[in-house]
């Protein structure tokens, strides 16, 4: 894992782990600013009723990510996010997912992640977050 101790610090300030994150059994890999890099290895409980990958476990890796990076040099939340889903995965696979931010305001900035499996992109989410100000961010 690639962390810095100021990002550390700053997830420790924010509240501590990602107790859903760990739920899920994320990994956290390398977080710097604006970039996070995370994956999970599927077992029987990620998936569907049709022996895939359930959606609501690709859209959680790639929110994840999304909050890593977003929240990697400030405090921001989600205002709106989209996902595309391109192709299946099954149990025994290894998903990464890699966010970055695309576009950085004052208030609002913009990300892209995608999530991978043996470096094929199996979902594409972008997601828009809200910048809180300093006096607002715990």
């Amino acid at each position: 894992m690639i962390i810095s101790v100021k990002i550390l610090a700053r997830r420790k300030k924010m509240r501590g782990n990602d107790n859903f994150g760990e739920l899920l059994g994320i990994n956290v890999l390398e977080v710097k600013r604006g970039y996070a890099k995370i994956s999970l290895k599927i077992n029987k409980n990620h998936l569907n009723f049709s022996g895939f990958v359930h959606g609501g476990v690709i859209f959680a890796l790639a929110d994840c990510a999304f909050a890593e990076a977003s929240n990697s040099d400030r405090q921001a939340v989600a205002v709106q996010v989209n996902i595309n889903y391109i192709r299946p995965s099954s149990e025994g696979d290894t998903l990464t997912a890699e966010a970055s931010r695309v576009s950085e305001g004052k208030t609002f900035s913009l990300f892209k992640v995608t999530v991978t499996k043996e470096e094929k992109m199996i979902a594409l989410f972008s997601g828009l977050a809200y910048n809180l100000p300093s006096d607002k961010a715990t």
